[in-house]
C-alpha cells in the first residue's frame, strides 16, 4: 500500500482543535532538517501508533489530527520530539476519535517548554509548507460505534526541569484516569521529586533524563517536592499537580 505525503498551507491551520496525549522515548541523532514520514498501520489494543522518521532543528511536537472533509480536524493526540533525528515514535491516540485517514503534524514548540501549547506551539513551515503527512487506519471498519469501550484516561507527557529553587513547568492539569507521564531533568545539581499521594519518588541527576509514569486515579490538588537537599532554598522547591 504506498503512503501519501500531504502538505496543507499553513493558513488553513487557523481553527485547528486540539486535544489528547500521547508519549515516545525518541532516540536523537545529529540536528536536520525537518521532517516527518509515516506509514499506513492498524491500529492495536494498545491504542498507540508509530511514526516511521521524524527530524527537527528545534524542540518540537508531533501531532495526531483527525481528516475531517479533506481538511485537518481536531487532534487526537500528540507527544514531544528533542532535537536531532527520531524513529519508530510511539504515540497513543483517542481510539474513540480515529478517521480512516489521519494527519501527522510536525509543530515546534515555541512556549512553554515541555508543555503542549495548542495556540502557541505552531506548526513546523518549510518552503511555505506545513510539513505534516497523511496516512490511513488499515483496520478502521473494524471499529463500530456499538462497540463497548470503557472509558479510560488519555496518556498525557510533560517535561519537568528541576534547578536551584525550582520546578518548571510548577504546576499541571490532567483529568482522573489519566496515565501521567513526568520527563524529568536537572540543569544544575542532584535533585529529586517526590508526590507521595501518588506513591512517586525520583532520582533527578544533572543533564540526565529520567521517565516516571503514574495514574491519576483520585481528583485533588497534590504537592511534589524535591526530596534531595539542594541548598538554601530546598524547602521552597515544590509543584502542584491538579487532578479534574
Amino acid at each position: 500500500m504506498r503512503k501519501k505525503t500531504t502538505f496543507f498551507p499553513a493558513i488553513a491551520l487557523g481553527a485547528i482543535v486540539l486535544l489528547g496525549a500521547g508519549c515516545s522515548k525518541p532516540s536523537p541523532s545529529a540536528m536536520g532538517t525537518p521532517s516527518i514520514s509515516v506509514s499506513n498501520q492498524s491500529l492495536g489494543d494498545n491504542n498507540q501508533l508509530t511514526i516511521k522518521t521524524a527530524s527537527t532543528d528545534q524542540e518540537s511536537w508531533i501531532a495526531i489530527h483527525q481528516k475531517e472533509n479533506g481538511q485537518l480536524g481536531p487532534v487526537i493526540g500528540y507527544t514531544s520530539l528533542s532535537v536531532g533525528a527520531a524513529s519508530k515514535i510511539k504515540i497513543t491516540i483517542d481510539r474513540t476519535k480515529v478517521s480512516p485517514t489521519l494527519i501527522a503534524v510536525l509543530r515546534y514548540d515555541r512556549g512553554q517548554k515541555g508543555t503542549f501549547e495548542p495556540d502557541v506551539d505552531g506548526p513546523v513551515i518549510k518552503n511555505r509548507q506545513v510539513i505534516m503527512q497523511e496516512f490511513n487506519i488499515t483496520n478502521h471498519a473494524d471499529f463500530t460505534k456499538e462497540e463497548s469501550v470503557k472509558a479510560a484516561g488519555l496518556r498525557t507527557e510533560f517535561i519537568i526541569t528541576a534547578k536551584q529553587w525550582s520546578f518548571s513547568p510548577s504546576v499541571i492539569k490532567v483529568k482522573k484516569g489519566d496515565t501521567v507521564v513526568l520527563k524529568l531533568t536537572s540543569s544544575d545539581v542532584k535533585h529529586s521529586i517526590s508526590i507521595p499521594d501518588f506513591g512517586i519518588t525520583a532520582e533527578i541527576k544533572p543533564k540526565e533524563t529520567k521517565t516516571i509514569e503514574f495514574v491519576a486515579d483520585k481528583v485533588g490538588t497534590f504537592k511534589f517536592i524535591c526530596g534531595m537537599p539542594c541548598g538554601v532554598g530546598h524547602m521552597g522547591m515544590t509543584g502542584t499537580i491538579v487532578v479534574e
